[in-house]
């Protein structure tokens, strides 16, 4: 089943205000004119209005680009730093025996 519209006889907020002064401003307009003037008024406030909704549009498909954007941005890999080189143990450098406490290289006999 399809939704159906719920239809509404009542103008929107604020269209009486707007109609008044419409018509308030074309008394000022001498009777032989009126008729051009209104048509020319009527076609300025439609494209005007045009004007708007493209600008909506383009505001509207930019702001989704960018959280498009945003979203592609995180969910991206985090780069990959490389590891710095392991240090290579070093192999312990040959130090020289220790002798014998109270002896000397000097005083042990030397071997012929």
């Amino acid at each position: 089943m399809a939704k159906t519209a719920a239809v509404s006889n009542r103008a929107p907020r604020g269209t009486k205000v707007l109609t008044k002064a419409f018509f308030s401003a074309a008394e000022n307009i001498p009777e032989a004119q009126r008729d051009a003037v209104f048509k020319a008024a009527l076609s300025l406030i439609r494209e005007e209005w045009k004007t708007l909704k493209a600008k909506a549009r383009i505001a509207k498909a930019a702001q989704k680009a960018k959280a498009a954007k945003e979203v592609a941005a995180s969910k991206a890999p985090a780069p990959v730093i490389a590891e710095a080189p392991k240090a290579v143990a070093k192999k312990p450098s040959k130090a020289p025996k220790k002798v014998a406490a109270g002896k000397s290289e000097e005083t042990q006999p030397a071997a012929e």
